[in-house]
């Protein structure tokens, strides 16, 4: 089975969120189970490459009325046999930009006319084209609204071309744009949904995709039920509801080799879950003195992770604090986001001595706070599938989560780690003195909920597995 996967990002060349651990860690697991996965992503400016890339062709592309050139380059992911596709041109340089709907627009137009020139070489034909977000949505579209005369006969590329399938990572971010993105495309009016907004008409690149994918995927099954439902109240609700029997929900994974206290060498200490009860203080204690808290056995909570206002609860972490002021605890939160986020969290550790706020990205020191807090909070108001609480549980930290998406399917109440309902301060402060409550109190319960979460699977092995019945699914539909 041949699949090419269609991304905006990829570790370890170019990453800005999960998808690009997604798009590394999920192609290696498919070629475990042997299935010849090819990727492709543009060539931005500021990619990373660890050697060089080898130009392998060129493509012409039609675009905004003109003939624009694209250069194909090659390269492989270290450590597999994974080809990297990336095309170069002025329009791909960068991923940030108010122009970054017309970049990906474009991006999909190329990938379309390399996929129709060249489906028999660089590992085609392709069975399944495997598209990631509304970056990569319009290829669906672009593939079944394209005609061609095949031997005097007009046909569909859609009805001789691979299956499309598009993954859905977070719904928040929708690819909105503005209406002449269709004519730059070559495409008529019609074929898209158009709506008004108070700037304009417009269009929502996502949602184009939503209607032409042969199969639409999600990365947690609770999540794919909630979108369907509209929790999000979400304009294209009607279309996912219409399509929920095409709506499959597979929970992301993480890579075991790359998370393992056993091995991980940003860790001053190694474990395993027949060590964790020993290592943990020593960690523990590591984690406070290079954070500056005071030393002891107050219980830490840790935070990793974006301050996204609308989805991350770090108001809900701020608001709590005050309802904890009766218990001995600590909170490290390490991230960047919103400056109003920022400005709050630096006033609130300014307060409290037993709070920590360090504002950037340091993987370091992430590690570490997965390896050293006693719980992990994750508070979010929607979690399509959510990383930092899978990580958390390898490196017997215990999450305390809200029941939402991805969060919901991996983590069982008073079993793995805490989970709460109601997306409010005083929930999540209940939850968080039931935890501080259960470590004073009852500390042989705490370490065999650390063990329960220390034995879950959440490799990519599984979800590849899954992935695999759903391609062989579509394949014979």
């Amino acid at each position: 089975m041949n699949v090419l996967f269609v991304t905006s990002e990829c570790v370890p060349f170019f990453k800005l969120g999960g998808l690009g651990d997604v798009s590394y860690a999920l192609p290696v697991a498919l070629q475990k189970l042997n299935i010849n996965v090819r990727i492709v992503m543009p060539y931005y400016e500021s990619i990373n490459l660890p050697h060089q890339a080898k130009c392998v062709g060129q493509l012409a592309v039609d675009y905004d009325r003109r003939r624009e050139l694209v250069f194909v380059f090659e390269i492989v992911i270290p450590g597999t046999h994974i080809p990297v596709y990336l095309f170069r041109h002025p329009k791909l340089n960068e991923y940030v930009g108010d122009d970054i709907a017309q970049t990906f627009a474009f991006f999909s137009k190329a990938v379309v006319s390399w996929y129709v020139l060249s489906s028999h070489l660089f590992g085609g034909p392709y069975d399944i084209i495997h598209c990631h977000d509304w970056h990569t949505a319009l290829v669906p579209l672009l593939l079944g609204e394209n005609r061609k005369v095949i031997q005097g006969k007009e046909t569909t590329l859609q009805a001789r071309a691979a299956r499309t399938i598009l993954t859905i990572h977070n719904l928040l971010y929708q690819g909105e744009t503005g209406v002449g993105v269709v004519l730059r495309l070559g495409l008529q009016k019609p074929q898209f949904h158009i709506f008004t907004t108070p700037l304009g008409r417009a269009v929502k690149l996502l949602r184009e995709g939503l209607e032409y994918a042969d199969m639409v995927t999600t990365v947690s099954p609770t999540y794919a039920r909630e979108i369907a439902r509209g929790h999000h109240g979400d304009s294209i609700q009607a279309l996912l509801a219409k399509r929920k029997d095409r709506l499959v929900g597979i929970l992301n994974g993480i890579d075991t080799g790359i998370w393992n206290p056993k091995t991980d060498s940003l860790l001053p200490v190694h474990y395993s879950r027949g060590t964790v009860m020993t290592a943990k203080p020593e960690l523990k204690a590591h984690l406070q003195k290079a954070l500056r808290l005071p030393s002891g056995d107050a219980l830490l909570f840790g935070f990793v992770g974006r301050l996204e206002e609308q989805q991350k609860g770090i108001e809900l972490i701020i608001r709590a604090v005050p309802h904890l002021a009766d218990r001995l605890f600590q909170i490290a939160i390490l991230g960047t986001g919103a400056a109003r986020q920022v400005k709050k969290l630096k006033k609130l550790a300014k307060r409290n001595p037993n709070i920590t706020f360090i504002h950037t990205f340091d993987e370091r020191l992430a590690r570490r706070i997965y390896a050293g807090a006693d719980v992990l909070l994750v508070p979010s108001k929607f979690e399509p599938c959510g990383l930092t609480q899978l990580i958390a549980m390898r490196y017997g930290t215990l999450p305390l989560v809200r029941k939402t998406g991805g969060l919901a399917d991996t983590v069982v109440d008073g079993k793995t780690g805490f989970v709460f309902r109601q997306y409010t301060s005083a929930a999540l402060a209940a939850k968080m003195r039931e935890a501080i409550d259960l470590r004073r109190e009852n500390v042989s319960d705490w370490w065999k909920m650390v063990a329960s979460a220390m034995k879950q699977d959440f490799s990519w092995d599984m979800s590849a597995k899954k992935y695999l019945d759903l391609y062989q699914t579509i394949l014979k539909t």
